[in-house]
């Protein structure tokens, strides 16, 4: 049945763009099995040149069917009860799958499956409050489930606190699978309400983490050193609490996908959408198309900056720590970013030296914890 579900229905509407499971999910791609096309998206989606077509290569079909039930088996049960009873729940988790995908991913569709699996199964145990006497507060760290839209099944989240008042650090979306930690995203989680006296005094302190960089000349291996100032202070600390805990597993290499083609996907195809909408509601072509034109050239501005930031980010943290280093770019090895942690040695800043000296397991600390 969820073989069928997915060959029969859901990569037949992927090859146009259009998933339904009672939502319409905007997921595109085309299909190969053995080599041979089984569903190609037409020409039309072709000649868009805004979007990126990614190929489902499926070469050892029997090992595909039984990883990917394997898979539905266990999102099955891990996001029970977190979609909407009116969806087509099965449909949901088989599309949504495949929104985390790099180009290589689709073409080794086996090994990313087994990653997600992974990523279900391996919960990375962070459940503490430490405290900074740089922050002067706790900082209170869980490993969270995360809803099945999101890149990652758990995700870090840390929030500095006084006991009364709260400010939540940026979130950082990630997996295990096979001793390695993939990083899919650092996100600031929006606040809409007044800060707080305790909230403006933590993003103060944060900047401190600018203290011995910012008055940097010379920096190995960067171009443009002040690219590397320009970012949030809370998301270096976020990924100094990760990589202190991922040493502590001994993970020692990270990877950062940096571009999800069926995400991309799915905001250029909801801009053809609403322009279906608005023609029917007697918007002239003129002003379809340059308000189109707009959102799309905002669009590819926003994935150039979230993947530029977050880039930014890892060359930050490796240009502080010692322990941490950059062994590829993207498109070098392959699409993405590999990093190497190694024991922990120092790090150049007060308040990162801090934050992940207090969250490494000592000797001690490890003794208890095998006894």
């Amino acid at each position: 049945m969820i073989i069928d579900l997915f060959f029969d229905e859901i990569l037949k509407e992927a090859s146009i763009g259009r998933v339904d499971a009672v939502m319409m999910y905007n997921v595109l791609f085309e299909t190969k099995v053995n080599g041979k096309y089984l569903y190609k998206a037409s020409d039309n989606i072709k000649n868009n040149n805004d979007l990126f077509i990614p190929c489902l290569e499926i070469n050892n079909l029997e090992e595909f069917n039984n990883l990917l039930i394997d898979y539905y088996n266990k999102a099955s049960d891990f996001y029970k009860g977190t979609l909407d009873e009116d969806i087509n729940y099965d449909k949901a988790i088989l599309t949504l799958l495949w929104n985390n995908a790099t180009s290589e991913d689709f073409k080794n569709p086996n090994k990313y499956i087994k990653r997600y699996i992974d990523f279900l199964d391996n919960k990375l145990e962070i459940n503490n409050s430490k405290y900074s006497e740089i922050l002067e507060c706790n900082i209170e760290s869980s490993i969270e489930k995360e809803p099945i839209y999101e890149e990652t099944p758990y995700a870090l989240h840390s929030v500095c606190t006084n006991g009364e008042s709260t400010y939540d650090l940026p979130v950082v979306r990630f997996g295990i699978s096979d001793d390695k930690a993939y990083i899919y995203a650092v996100q600031q989680m929006n606040n809409k309400k007044e800060p707080s006296s305790f909230e403006k005094k933590i993003k103060r302190k944060l900047f401190k983490v600018n203290d011995s960089f910012e008055k940097e000349d010379n920096i190995d291996n960067i171009e443009y050193p002040e690219n590397l100032t320009g970012i949030n202070p809370g998301a270096l600390v976020a990924l100094s609490i990760l990589f202190s805990n991922l040493e502590n597993i001994n993970v020692k290499e990270v990877i950062v996908p940096t571009f999800l083609p069926v995400r991309f996907n799915a905001k250029e195809i909801s801009f053809e959408v609403k322009r279906n909408i608005l023609k029917n509601k007697g918007y002239t072509e003129d002003n379809l198309d340059n308000m189109i034109l707009q959102l799309k050239n905002q669009h590819e501005e926003i994935q150039r900056n979230l993947s530029d930031k977050l880039l930014r980010n890892i060359r930050r943290i490796e240009y502080n720590f010692n322990n941490i280093s950059i062994y590829s770019y993207p498109h070098e090895l392959d699409e993405n970013t590999h990093i190497n942690i190694s024991e922990y040695e120092d790090c150049k800043n007060k308040l990162l030296k801090e934050i992940y000296e207090i969250n490494l397991h000592t000797k001690e600390d490890l003794h208890e914890i095998h006894r």
